[in-house]
């Protein structure tokens, strides 16, 4: 369990990192479909985070105990 928290931390972070990149408009495609697409990233980078979060912490608790 812990591994897949961490895998979903990952998966967060790339998504953070690409959510900047629609953000600041470095792809080619027009600005609507920017913004759509950044919100989307945003969206999946708090769901990921959250998720890894919760599983992380989880595991380390059931660990310890």
């Amino acid at each position: 369990m812990l591994v897949i928290g961490i895998l979903c931390l990952l998966v967060a972070v790339i998504s953070y990192f690409r959510y900047l990149s629609e953000k600041n408009g470095n792809t080619n495609k027009s600005k609507e479909n920017s913004k759509n697409e950044a919100k989307w990233q945003r969206g999946l980078t708090i769901i990921f985070l959250i998720l890894g979060l919760i599983l992380t912490i989880y595991a380390i608790v059931l660990h310890r105990f």
